[in-house]
């Protein structure tokens, strides 16, 4: 390992760099074979001490970001594919860009597998970058925890391996790779000779504890030197990994770029101020950030007070989704998406339920109106949707019917010797409430006279019904008995009229031009379908709803995991494809992927169930089918992997074989793990490997 001095002097400012039209290249060629599923010091990560690649996945794209000023980046990650034994070149994930977003994407999106075809990988990202036409020059910045393998053209018999305590022998059983685990030094060193050669310098760092030991760092310092840098740099921590990495990023920056205006601000998308300012270390503009003060928030590039607009922890619905109040670092809240609710779901009470399915159809009369039972096809529920009766109507029996055919309201009549009027409530419903009651008669609302003026079998409407004019005892005019009309009908100029349209209250369909209608009761007592709304632009009516523009949600047959619940892509009512909820994931299971995946120990290949195998994601250690493209191994520096193909793998570098039993005990334990021990995941097990194979399996059975 280089001299702390050297470290220091790496990691030191360089001089003001010159201003460019275009910056220089760097860039980056990431080892992403199995053993980066392990802790540096080769142990099984931990949330304490968490494997290399999680440490890359966090160093490299800050380095990106914090030299986006200096340098244009791409990625390269070796091996391509992640099944176990794969040996595959390394191919182009980030193309050369002048933004940092697809680096931290690389990183995100990439999974640790396979084995560590270096020279391979090396010198397809050299033909790659001759390709580009650079006018600036270039950098390759290649970060590898382990020795390079995965050549099969090398004799297994004579070669040097890269796993500890296996081969070479006759028939290279020990650790059953061949070749495919013999050292590649010479075509790596001749790789990094070829980029040099193209003035394209290579920086080697080793990412691991291990590399210190025997001929590793020497391998390295090999390469490095065909590079034209001298020697390799080694890490064994992110502090270290960090240090080093921006340590020869800032040696090497000849040249930055403005990145903005100076002066410029804005707010970033977790609330805080960046400002452009010059940095004065570099001599071109950059983005320095700036927190806002406690009850301020970012807003137009400055910090302004908070106008909250809800109180923190609070929640709601709000278009179908459930939402809650939270609080930034500087205090201030804002309604945000807590959770989207999916096909089949409800939001009630600030969260996202299952339907509580009513009766379609159904209607019920509430305080203010009535609510009926119905179906919702954007969300796939029936709800209750509820709306007031019309003035002059009241809910009877879950339907809104008039009424105002007791009387019309202000109408007077004699009870006996009383006097009646007609009043109406504040739902316009009529009834007659008695008054003044009479010393000698009452006739036509009148005490002692005459009250109504009116011809004999003359007609009139009284509510919704039909009264005659009469003499009555007192031999004065007045208004009879009144006859209700027949359902379906109405009192129009003294007489029973027939209503012209008739429908089911309630029910609703598309009337012209996109419009949307219900069938209400309207003030003569008849049911008529009334225009409730108008469909936007784009927007179409299907059954008197509004469906917006199909836009679907995901791709047909796609899968993902929403907490510990599967979500699948399937076409909805409306043709979209949209996420269905699947079943909750049950106990020792994780949603991984978008499946239901039970967790398992790599030490114990068999608690998988046939056809499946243990295999390392980033989420942890899931049992997934034989033919998934997953899996870890290969490298020097090693530790344990589980492979899809046959069996799992370690790399060398803190493991130990035992001969003939086909285990390996995986590094910082005792268990063991079935199958084929090795340093380099390649694309397939030889024919006469698996007699072995099967062996390991039944021992590892008959010692439990």
């Amino acid at each position: 390992m280089r001299s702390l001095i050297a470290l220091l002097l790496l990691a030191a400012p360089a001089a003001l760099a010159v201003p460019c039209a275009e910056l220089p290249v760097l860039f980056i060629v990431q080892d992403k074979s199995g053993s980066m599923n392990f802790a540096p010091d080769g142990t099984t990560a931990t949330t304490a001490n968490p494997s290399k690649w999680s440490i890359a996945r966090q160093v490299v794209p800050s380095l990106a970001s914090n030299f986006n000023n200096r340098f244009r980046f791409g990625a390269a990650m070796y091996p391509q594919s992640t099944t176990t034994f794969n040996c595959t070149t390394g191919t182009v994930v980030t193309p050369i860009s002048d933004t940092t977003a697809g680096i931290t994407s690389a990183y995100s999106a990439a999974v640790p597998g396979g084995g560590t075809p270096t020279a391979a990988s090396l010198l397809a990202v050299r033909t790659h970058l001759l390709s580009q036409g650079l006018t600036t020059p270039a950098y390759v910045l290649l970060i590898t925890d382990g020795l390079p393998n995965c050549n099969t053209t090398l004799d297994a018999n004579s070669c040097s391996p890269t796993t500890p305590g296996c081969g070479p022998t006759p028939a290279a059983s020990s650790c059953a790779l061949g070749s495919k685990d013999c050292l590649d030094n010479t075509a790596t060193i001749s790789a990094a000779q070829q980029l040099f050669g193209s003035n394209i310098k290579v920086f080697v760092v080793g990412f691991d504890s291990a590399l210190t030991a025997g001929n590793n760092k020497a391998v390295l310092d090999a390469i490095a030197s065909a590079g034209g840098t001298g020697s390799a740099y080694v890490a064994s921590s992110q502090a270290q990994l960090t240090t080093t990495l921006n340590g020869i990023a800032a040696s090497t920056a000849t040249c930055c770029k403005d990145v903005c205006t100076a002066g410029a601000a804005v707010c970033s998308s977790t609330g805080a101020r960046q400002v452009c300012q010059l940095d004065q270390a570099i001599g071109c503009t950059t983005w320095t950030t700036q927190q806002c003060t406690s009850g301020t928030s970012c807003s137009n590039g400055s910090c302004q007070t908070c106008s909250n607009a809800c109180t923190a922890g609070a929640t709601r619905c709000a278009n179908g989704n459930a939402e809650q109040c939270v609080a930034n670092a500087q205090g201030c809240t804002s309604w945000q998406t807590a959770d989207v609710c999916g096909y089949g779901e409800l939001c009630a009470g600030g969260q996202c339920n299952s339907c509580q399915p009513c009766a379609s159809g159904a209607s019920r009369c509430t305080a203010t109106g009535v609510e009926t039972c119905e179906w919702n096809v954007l969300s796939g529920c029936t709800q209750w949707q509820g709306r007031a009766c019309a003035a002059g109507s009241t809910c009877q029996n879950g339907s809104c019917a008039s009424c105002n055919s007791t009387c019309t309201a202000g109408a007077q009549r004699c009870a006996g010797n009383t006097v009646e009027t007609c009043v109406a409530n504040a739902a316009g419903c009529t009834s007659w409430q008695a008054g003044q009651t009479c010393g000698n008669f009452c006739s036509g609302g009148a005490c002692g006279t005459c009250g109504t003026s009116c011809t004999a079998g003359q007609t009139r409407c009284q509510g919704a019904g039909v009264e005659t004019c009469i003499i009555d005892t007192n031999s004065c005019p007045a208004w009879g008995p009144t006859q209700q009309c027949n359902p379906n009908s109405f009192c129009q100029g003294g007489a029973c009229s027939q209503c012209s349209t008739t429908c089911t209250q309630g029910s609703k369909r598309c009337g012209a031009n996109g419009a949307t209608e219900e069938c209400r009761l309207d003030a003569m007592g008849c049911t008529a379908f009334v225009t409730t709304g108008q469909c936007a632009a784009g927007e179409r009516c299907d059954q008197g709803v509004c469906i917006p523009p199909c836009q679907d949600a995901c791709s047909p047959g796609a899968a993902q995991c929403n907490g510990n619940r599967p979500q699948s892509c399937q076409q909805g009512p409306t043709g979209c494809f949209i996420w269905r909820d699947e079943p909750v994931c049950g106990a020792d299971q994780a949603c991984v992927t978008g499946h239901c995946r039970t967790s398992c120990d790599s030490g114990e290949l068999e608690t998988c169930p046939a056809g499946e195998v243990c295999t390392g994601l980033t989420e942890g250690r899931f049992c997934l089918p034989s033919d998934a493209d997953a899996g870890v191994g290969g490298g020097a520096g090693g530790g344990s992997g589980s492979g899809v193909d046959a069996g799992t793998g370690a790399g060398g570098g803190g493991g130990s074989s035992s001969s003939g039993s086909g285990t390996e005990t995986t590094p910082g334990g005792d268990k063991k793990i079935g199958g084929v021990a090795m340093g380099c995941n390649c694309n397939a097990v030889d024919a006469g490997l698996l007699p072995l194979m099967a062996l390991g399996l039944m021992l590892l059975r008959r010692r439990k």
